[in-house]
């Protein structure tokens, strides 16, 4: 069950779990705010935990409106298979965009494939709001958000080799950020561009 507190005027969702500690999550594209908090924990510890943390919460509200705010500007250019561009008049449905996507992922992946001797279970795309891309180590299946459908191949090579990595390197740690590194040096400014 979900309660609500109204802190210096921002309404933040308490929801009460099996968990050892209290935890502050700014969610896109808003910037609505939860608190998690273990079931004893009373509501004056929670509203002192959250007063402590008010300016860190307003910051971090403003980043997730900016970067929603930057994404939606940044859909104003679909890019098609083999790098042309249509300017995006929102008159093609979700399905129309997930086959662009599609055809431009069945393009660049097998490349990947081969220079990292990985392959995917099955590559699916979803709206996502807060990922570019997920995998499900066990069985190899990859998610892409449909939003990669408005940034240019080298973006969508990066959250490609980022996810078939996964396969290997179950974390970010130093293994999958060498191999990262080797196999696309540029990563990081790719990366920066889906800011």
């Amino acid at each position: 069950m979900i309660s609500i507190m109204i802190i210096d005027d921002i309404s933040i969702d308490i929801k009460r779990k099996r968990i050892k500690n209290l935890h502050i999550y700014v969610r896109p594209p808003e910037g609505s705010v939860l608190v998690t908090a273990p079931y004893r924990t009373t509501d004056a510890a929670i509203r002192q935990f959250i007063t402590e943390r008010i300016d860190w919460i307003r910051k971090s509200q403003a980043r997730v409106r900016e970067q929603a705010e930057a994404r939606e500007q940044r859909k104003s250019c679909i890019f098609l298979p083999g790098g042309e561009r249509l300017e995006n008049d929102d008159s093609l449905r979700d399905s129309e965009l997930s086959s662009i996507l599609k055809e431009r992922i069945a393009l660049r992946l097998p490349g990947l494939e081969t220079l990292t001797g990985l392959h995917p279970g099955r590559i699916s795309i979803r709206s996502m709001k807060t990922r570019w891309g997920s995998c499900t180590v066990r069985t190899g299946d990859i998610r892409i958000n449909l939003d990669l459908v408005y940034f240019p191949d080298e973006c969508l090579d990066y959250i490609l080799l980022h996810e078939l990595l996964h396969i290997r390197f179950h974390d970010h740690g130093q293994g999958f950020k060498a191999a990262l590194s080797a196999y696309m040096p540029d990563w990081r400014e790719r990366k920066a561009k889906l800011r």
